[in-house]
């Protein structure tokens, strides 16, 4: 009989150092801090893909969200899990990642330290099994939708907001 692995994660202090590991599923139930990595895939027109969430993931089902994010595992660095997290929901090898900032861990990102990066690449990606849609939008396409009132997730909308301002450096 197989036996399904448990995903672990590393439990941070409030400075972003590692204390502990617990395992994946619960860990926002339990308010316990920890890493995650969000990813904005841009194409050669400056369009972003945003992923709507699907209605079982954990939080925010139904939510436009990052191009790929997530959690990153028990001994993983920031790079290692982006990386990761590329290759998993996006389907796309040897991406170069920019880490652009850290956003501290709050109630409004999880209780997750938040790694954002860009990555530039004109490679479809393909739709992972945890999202309802992908599609790219260009930046006043999003600006539309978020006056609109579709709903995003409040991380989404903390780096978009930091991308927009940042967008002439990038």
């Amino acid at each position: 009989m197989e036996t399904e692995q448990v995903e672990m994660v590393d439990v941070v202090d409030i400075h972003n150092n590692i204390i502990g590991e617990a395992p994946r599923k619960g860990i926002h139930e339990k308010h316990l801090l920890h890493r995650a990595a969000h990813i904005f895939l841009v194409d050669s027109s400056g369009r972003l893909w945003i992923e709507k969430r699907g209605k079982t993931v954990d939080t925010n089902p139904g939510y436009y969200d990052s191009s790929a994010a997530g959690h990153v595992s028990k001994g993983e660095t920031y790079d290692e899990g982006a990386r990761r997290e590329v290759l998993e929901e996006l389907g796309i090898e040897g991406l170069e990642l920019k880490p652009v900032r850290t956003i501290d861990a709050a109630p409004e990102t999880n209780n997750e330290f938040v790694r954002f990066y860009i990555a530039r690449s004109d490679k479809l990606p393909r739709l992972h099994e945890d999202a309802a849609s992908q599609e790219r939008y260009t930046i006043e396409e999003i600006k539309e939708k978020i006056k609109n009132g579709e709903k995003f997730t409040p991380m989404f909308l903390k780096l978009f907001a930091y991308y927009n301002e940042t967008l002439p450096s990038q």
